[in-house]
């Protein structure tokens, strides 16, 4: 058995084009500037809001979470030694490593369906999309493993099916295996996965009936649906609250029709995979069909389905732009192939010098604030009585800036109070590693990493599971709240809250480039 097993791994191995050499020079160069500028972007940002509360699922390590399935938790354990390299470029190093390989790994698929021209082509709308190179490649979401594990297996898909341009409509369904391993991997990663069999699915029910008859595409699916057993049996213990939580998310029945929301998915979809991309794209679909019949039909299948599916939610609930995105990476693909008949690069370079643009603007506004996103005071409801009570609610950009400084701020006051305590005997102050209260799940997540965890106390969260998220769950593993507890609470300028029987104790701004962008007020509150 392991004679066979290594063979058939050498065998699959064998399957994998090898890099011509016209390329290499390319490839190194585009992946090295690539690595070495998201690298750049991940020293110089805080984590996003999404970003630290995935650091909970490696910090709290289950078979499944609230949000979404384990595995983007389990790639922060492996690359960080199970946190025991805990900073926010530890925790991107993932993004950044898998990010690389995904680029690689569409090069490899644009060799495949066409020429190894058609894959650098792929490499360069690759790298200029913003949700491959910045949101998947970059920062760590779920996205992260999911787009390494759904290109890997539209690659075992396409061989499958007898698809490329060295396969004459000959099917491999060998290939159903290794596919049925990455399929059941991308589901772990985020439940989109599942799209990666719908569109074979469709694809073999049209065009390739023959393949029902084969073992190897059953047991592709079956190796499949093994791997995300953990994820349906956790779901089981917990009272469906994952996938209860998502089909509410994109239920419609009872809701009216809301245009707003489908123009700005729409308009989300364009930004977030390049405007660039977006029309090579569309021009790919309605030009003369750059790659054989069958492989443009199953890229079609396996994209069009999942953005149709979403933008019909649109209709009627609020969407997410990334939602749909790993469609269109079979479409950056029909894109490559379609310049590589006509022979233009121009515009693909214009597609990486657009993310570039986007990239060095962004950085600058996180770091500066050069752009005013926030209302001046007087524009700001109940302005005269408190003007800075929603002071940098607006602006974005804010989300990833400033949680050092609270920290710092926090660490200060805390000693206080706990030297205060001491003093007075209880009497005043608050209690040696006070936990903080917050209400949802953020900003429940960044104040638990860069407030909480620093000065050696935790975040607590009270309220129902749908604002509180894992927060739930956490909670009740570090003892819940008691009545009588002494807790933190911080008001911040961007989510006011105030909450009742609170006493203030500090008013702390967070300074950008000079200037008070965040008010934070402390306050003592005790649990009844």
């Amino acid at each position: 058995m392991k004679i066979q097993g290594t063979r058939y791994f050498a065998y699959l191995c064998r399957q994998m084009p090898v890099m011509p050499k016209d390329y290499k020079k390319q490839m190194t160069l585009l992946l090295a500037v690539s690595l070495l500028v998201r690298c750049i972007v991940a020293a110089l940002t805080e984590l996003g809001n999404d970003e630290v509360y995935y650091w909970t699922y490696a910090a709290f390590p289950d078979w499944s979470h609230f949000d979404h399935p384990p595995m983007v938790g389990w790639i922060i354990q492996l690359f960080t030694l199970n946190l025991r390299w805990d900073s926010a470029f530890a925790l991107r190093l993932p993004a950044l490593i898998l990010g690389t390989f995904n680029t690689w790994m569409i090069y490899r698929l644009g060799i495949l369906i066409k020429t190894p021209r058609t894959g650098w082509y792929a490499a360069l709308l690759h790298t200029g999309s913003l949700y491959a190179t910045i949101l998947a490649g970059t920062f760590i979401l779920p996205d992260t493993p999911l787009s390494t594990f759904y290109l890997i297996s539209l690659y075992f898909m396409f061989k499958a099916c007898g698809l490329g341009s060295q396969n004459k409509n000959d099917p491999e369904p060998l290939f159903f295996l290794p596919a049925g391993v990455f399929t059941g991997l991308a589901m772990l990663s985020k439940y989109t996965g599942v799209f990666l069999w719908a569109g074979t699915f469709l694809f073999v029910l049209f065009y390739r009936r023959s393949l029902f008859k084969n073992l190897y595409f059953w047991l592709g699916i079956l190796v499949s649906a093994f791997l995300f057993l953990p994820v349906v049996i956790w779901n089981l213990t917990q009272d469906y609250s994952s996938f209860a939580f998502h089909s509410g998310r994109i239920s419609f029945f009872g809701e009216g029709i809301k245009p707003f929301l489908f123009g700005r998915e729409i308009i989300g979809e364009f930004l977030y995979n390049n405007p660039v991309n977006f029309i090579l794209i569309i021009w790919a679909i309605l030009s003369v069909s750059p790659v054989t019949t069958g492989t443009k039909r199953m890229i079609l299948l396996q994209s069009v389905p999942m953005i149709i599916i979403f933008l019909f939610f649109s209709l009627f609930r609020e969407t997410l732009p990334h939602w749909s995105a790993p469609a269109f990476y079979p479409l950056i693909l029909l894109a490559a192939a379609a310049a590589d008949v006509r022979s233009i690069e121009r515009p693909l370079k214009a597609s990486v010098a657009f993310l570039t643009v986007v990239v060095i603007v962004g950085i600058f506004q996180i770091q500066t604030g050069f752009i005013p996103l926030t209302p001046p005071s007087s524009a700001v409801e109940g302005s005269e009585a408190d003007p800075q009570r929603e002071l940098g609610r607006n602006d974005f950009s804010l989300d990833m800036y400033g949680w050092k400084q609270l920290g710092d701020r926090f660490t200060v006051v805390s000693r206080e109070q706990e030297k205060l305590y001491r003093e007075s005997n209880g009497d005043k102050g608050m209690p040696g590693e006070s936990a903080i209260l917050a209400h949802r799940w953020f900003p429940a997540a960044h104040l638990d990493y860069y407030v909480a965890r620093p000065s050696g106390t935790v975040v607590k969260t009270k309220g129902p599971v749908e604002r509180t998220h894992k927060y739930d769950q956490i909670t009740r593993l570090r003892g819940g709240i008691a009545p009588g507890e002494k807790l933190f609470y911080i008001e911040s300028s961007r989510f006011p809250e105030q909450l009742s029987n609170t006493i203030p104790l500090d008013t702390f701004f967070v300074h950008r480039n000079g200037k008070p962008v965040i008010r934070y007020v402390l306050h003592c509150i005790t649990e009844e």
